[in-house]
């Protein structure tokens, strides 16, 4: 494994993807200390790199962390599939009143030049 600065992380950061991908994980570290793994997850020999996608994507869409299209992006799947396992695991893709979401809804349409 080799290790990189966190310098050296924000003006090349595809070496340190490169490292990572070939060894597995790539340490990043900050003044000498250990500080980040860059973890290639198709390398680790897990029986199941997509469920670890997949759950990564959920918990950081479900902690308000990316949105629910950066988190069908991470999960490797259409949004209108990961849209499906939200509603199945009962994770609302949105939050607030009926009001707010019927105001954003004509928002939306406003926006796409529809009839509110």
């Amino acid at each position: 494994m080799q290790a990189f600065s966190v310098q050296q992380l924000k003006s090349n950061p595809s070496t340190v993807l490169r490292a990572a991908e070939a060894d597995a994980m790539a340490l990043v570290t900050s003044h000498q200390q250990p500080t980040a793994l860059v973890v290639a997850l198709d390398r680790l020999g897990l029986p199941d790199t997509a469920a670890v996608r997949s759950g990564l994507a959920l918990s950081l869409f479900r902690s308000g962390s990316i949105s629910v299209g950066s988190a069908a992006q991470i999960a490797g799947l259409p949004l209108p599939r990961f849209l499906e396992i939200l509603s199945s695991l009962k994770i609302p893709v949105v939050e607030g009143t009926a009001a707010e979401l019927e105001d954003e809804l004509a928002q939306a349409r406003r926006w796409l030049g529809q009839d509110a």
